[in-house]
């Protein structure tokens, strides 16, 4: 860890508020007295990623990009994005992806949720982002950053601050079992 007496400084690659409060409210609980900084990072990243190889990329990026702008001891990188489970059936989840200074890293999933076939079509085709479609997949006037759309589609169970808190948590798990992972 740098000189800041046992407190790391967490890199956050990005500026999104679902993404930034998701990330400050679990990394103390791993890392106690933690510090955080936020990178922007959308000029390293596509818009709306689709298949694995993308969104895993774009977590991996922002998180590479963060750490390297701030000599943090960790970055973070979160993406949203749609994976196609079948040629019509497609999901929309949250990837971390966590790196250290030594060049360690871990990665973590969100629960995901089915976005119809005629949305994921539209975006292939370059017709906008995900949140574009967002009032008429779920009928809701506004959406806020830390909701998402998944808190409308699942009545308020869910929402984007707690699919960021569910992929932070597992990415760290490298971490937590530091002897079992190697670190």
């Amino acid at each position: 860890m740098n000189d800041r007496s046992g407190h790391p400084l967490v890199a956050i690659g990005s500026r999104n508020p679902a993404k930034t409060k998701g990330v400050r409210s679990v990394f103390p609980a791993f890392f106690p007295g933690c510090t955080f900084t936020e990178v922007e990072t959308s000029s390293v990243v596509r818009a709306q990623p689709i298949g694995m190889r993308q969104v895993l990329s774009g977590a991996r990026k922002r998180a590479k990009f963060a750490i390297s702008r701030c000599s943090g001891d960790f970055g973070v990188g979160v993406e949203a994005g749609i994976l196609s489970i079948t040629a019509r059936e497609h999901i929309n989840l949250q990837v971390a992806v966590i790196v250290d200074r030594e060049g360690h890293s871990g990665t973590g999933f969100s629960c995901g949720f089915l976005i119809p076939d005629q949305y994921v079509e539209r975006i292939r085709k370059g017709e906008g982002e995900l949140d574009k479609y967002s009032h008429e997949l779920t009928g809701a006037e506004r959406i806020t950053e830390e909701e998402g759309i998944v808190y409308h589609v699942t009545g308020g169970m869910v929402s984007r601050l707690q699919m960021t808190e569910q992929c932070v948590g597992m990415a760290l798990v490298p971490w937590l079992n530091r002897k079992v992972y190697g670190l």
